[in-house]
């Protein structure tokens, strides 16, 4: 699915302000886009000023793919969430910008995250947003308005990105080319796509993944194995990281509920791996188990040994599993 089409269903304040925007030609000089999920739009924006394929950026077009690899040209991104922006980034646009436009179209810069600026920066990119230039178009996003200047603020068409839902999350997922499975799997364990899509390029993904497997398979079918192996692939690895050992946790209530939707004939979060859920028998005390799983999340923020939780966890777990 296109960035347009994900656009058009989880931010319809963005897409119908950019829309109308474009086909009466009255673009604003300056966007301000506000929220944790900013990235997709941003670029979608700033093909939309070069695309002459369609009325929004088609995203097939050579300049279309020029922008989203970062080699266009007359596009400069800055990203403060790499780097503090600095003043010299803003008169490097200025100068950049004054020339004779390379590319023959539009100008964009997109300052990602401008809440990371130096002071002097800030100022700088003032002056450059209070008189503008024709055909220089600025993109700016923030996670955080109150960091960014009110006279910033004052000179931008200022959108409010709406928060990432799962669904959404789980579109984007797909769209960068995410394996359908790890897109659903992503977008149920963190409230944004970024956080998402980079915790599924990690190789702990992968590992805890197929432990959480090897969990449901062992807890039901070789409940001997349960214990030493939680102890040789998960504690061992991950004792002092609660958030890694929350992750985990998380996952396995994830393949607890597909253990339902299976035997209901409901699309689990597992797809590949519903061969596995039919072969496990139906277990009237899972609620009961998912409930003790969200208990052991709990005590992992406190000064519990990470080590005996898991323990105790497992054998709470196995009882009445024949």
């Amino acid at each position: 699915m296109k960035t347009k089409e994900i656009l058009k269903k989880t931010q319809p304040t963005l897409y119908r302000i950019l829309k109308q925007s474009f086909k009466d030609e009255k673009q604003s000089h300056a966007y301000l886009l506000i929220g944790t999920n900013t990235g997709n739009a941003a670029i979608f924006m700033a093909q939309s000023f070069i695309c002459e394929n369609d009325l929004l950026a088609c995203e097939d077009c050579n300049e279309c793919r020029r922008i989203k690899e970062n080699n266009y040209s007359d596009f400069i991104l800055i990203d403060g969430n790499e780097r503090s922006i600095k003043k010299e980034d803003i008169e490097y646009i200025q100068k950049q910008f004054s020339k004779s436009s390379l590319e023959g179209g539009a100008k964009i810069y997109l300052l990602k995250n401008i809440e990371n600026s130096s002071t002097v920066a800030m100022n700088s990119l003032l002056k450059f947003l209070e008189e503008p230039v024709e055909g220089v178009y600025a993109i700016l996003t923030t996670k955080n308005i109150n960091k960014v200047l009110p006279t910033i603020q004052s000179r931008c068409q200022i959108v409010q990105l709406l928060p990432e839902s799962k669904e959404s999350i789980q579109l984007e997922l797909f769209h960068q080319k995410v394996e359908e499975e790890d897109s659903y799997v992503l977008s149920q364990l963190f409230s944004s796509y970024e956080a998402a899509y980079e915790f599924g390029l990690t190789d702990d993904y992968r590992e805890i993944k197929l432990q959480v497997l090897n969990f449901i398979e062992d807890l039901y079918l070789n409940p001997m194995n349960l214990l030493i192996n939680q102890q040789i692939h998960i504690v061992k690895k991950y004792k002092s990281d609660k958030d890694m050992m929350k992750i985990y946790l998380n996952m396995i209530i994830l393949g607890l509920r597909d253990m339902f939707h299976v035997k209901h004939s409901l699309t689990p979060i597992f797809m590949m791996h519903k061969d596995l859920f039919k072969q496990l028998p139906e277990d009237k005390q899972l609620l009961d188990k998912i409930e003790t799983i969200l208990n052991t999340i709990y005590l992992i923020d406190t000064n519990a040994n990470i080590a005996l939780l898991i323990d105790s966890m497992c054998y709470k777990l196995m009882k009445g599993v024949q």
